[in-house]
């Protein structure tokens, strides 16, 4: 591995310039989030220039490993908030994954902070390894967990696997809106126009308890623009797909969604609450899947949390967490003590008084 050049890109230009060898060392993630596009998206959205630190190492005029980081004063994070689903190094062989590992756990800053890592994943355990050679004190702690739903069989094995959970009868509002309605189904679709379509269902999914509680996409100028620019990249590529009920013409439930290596890796969605007596979400949900297996896919991805309505499908999980890597400094070491035993015992209590 001495033939590995090592970079760091704190630039916005060199982040563009790269983009071909990005996607090429992308070209086998297992996921859409390790594509250039996106994490161009992320960073216009929720970082500034100064704080880009992007880890290359380079064999020749090819990358060989990447690791996307921003600084944040004496802290090296991942580029991850609560609109990364998950996060994964890249690198195109273990020896080159160890290597970037290494350059970025020999950095002076007193705490690498990687979030959304998938658990069981030989990358963390590459990872715990690096930063334990590098002299750093490691904690590991959980995050979300997001389901997943593997669409293994027909869909009718699956409708007779779910159906008890569904505590609905999503089949008959189904049949009810066609019956009382002039009722479209577009499900799984490229969109003919893409911004109207995504302005009608951003409206959509900030119509209800999202956008009261302040979480949905328009309810902040930076998940707008992210949004828009991670829709905008996967549709050039096909990627992106869209579904949604319309009800005499108004869109009454909305769903955003990756296809990406035969599998649906959903992103945001919601339903107008006006039609909650025909349980729209739940109504698009069940024709999602029906399509899924019309299309011969693999699965599909509920990324972010644990929801209720997602374990009325799902029929598996996977969770994810958050690596935290100190230096043996004065102050790094105090975080430390906070994170592995402090804070631990803290919510112990608090659960133990509730």
């Amino acid at each position: 591995m001495s033939s590995l050049r090592s970079e760091w890109i704190v630039d916005l230009d060199r982040f563009a310039a790269i983009e071909p060898e990005w996607e090429a060392l992308s070209a086998n993630e297992p996921t859409p989030f390790g594509r250039h596009a996106w994490f161009r998206a992320w960073f216009a959205a929720f970082s500034g220039p100064a704080s880009l630190r992007v880890c290359a190492l380079w064999d020749g005029d090819g990358l060989a490993a990447l690791m996307p980081l921003v600084r944040d004063g004496r802290r090296l994070a991942s580029m991850a908030n609560a609109h990364t689903p998950l996060f994964r190094p890249l690198a195109r062989d273990a020896d080159a994954l160890e290597a970037v590992v290494d350059e970025v756990m020999h950095e002076p800053a007193h705490e690498v902070d990687l979030q959304a890592l998938p658990l069981g994943d030989p990358q963390l355990e590459c990872l715990l390894a690096g930063a334990r050679r590098t002299g750093r004190l490691c904690v590991v702690e959980p995050q979300h967990v997001s389901p997943v739903v593997d669409l293994a069989g027909t869909y009718e094995d699956f409708r007779e696997a779910t159906k008890p959970r569904w505590r609905a009868p999503i089949e008959r509002f189904d049949r009810k809106m066609r019956r009382d309605h002039d009722a479209v189904f577009s499900i799984v679709e490229s969109p003919a126009d893409l911004d109207t379509a995504l302005a009608r269902g951003f409206e959509v999914e900030a119509s209800g308890w999202k956008g009261r509680e302040g979480t949905a996409i328009l309810c902040s100028p930076s998940t707008i623009a992210f949004y828009r620019d991670v829709a905008k990249a996967f549709h050039r590529e096909e990627q992106l797909k869209l579904s949604g009920i319309y009800l005499d013409g108004d869109l009454v439930a909305f769903d955003m969604s990756l296809l990406f290596r035969r599998r649906l890796w959903t992103l945001k969605g919601g339903y107008d609450e006006s039609f909650r007596r025909l349980a729209p979400g739940l109504v698009l949900q069940r024709s999602i899947f029906e399509r899924c297996f019309e299309l011969g896919l693999e699965g599909v991805e509920f990324l972010g949390d644990d929801e209720e309505w997602k374990r009325k499908f799902s029929n598996g999980e996977r969770r994810h967490g958050r690596l935290r890597a100190f230096r043996r400094r004065p102050a790094a070491l105090a975080r430390y003590g906070y994170r592995r035993w402090a804070r631990p015992s803290l919510r112990a209590a608090y659960h133990r008084l509730r």
